[in-house]
């Protein structure tokens, strides 16, 4: 039983890794360096691809 449970978590921890490998991928694909590492608060929603979720 407790093999069963440590490929089980082995198997949920390498899906969850794959899962954070394509995400990195797509977002670097999707979105500039410059983009992402921005930090001034409000800069990602005013940019032309953010989110209008501040209700602008």
């Amino acid at each position: 039983m407790i093999a069963i449970m440590n490929y089980a978590a082995w198997g949920v921890s390498a899906a969850l890794a794959l899962w954070m490998l394509w995400d990195m991928l797509s977002t670097n694909r999707a979105y500039s360096e410059a983009y992402l590492t921005s930090s001034a608060e409000g800069e990602i929603i005013d940019a032309e691809i953010g989110e209008t979720a501040a209700g602008r």
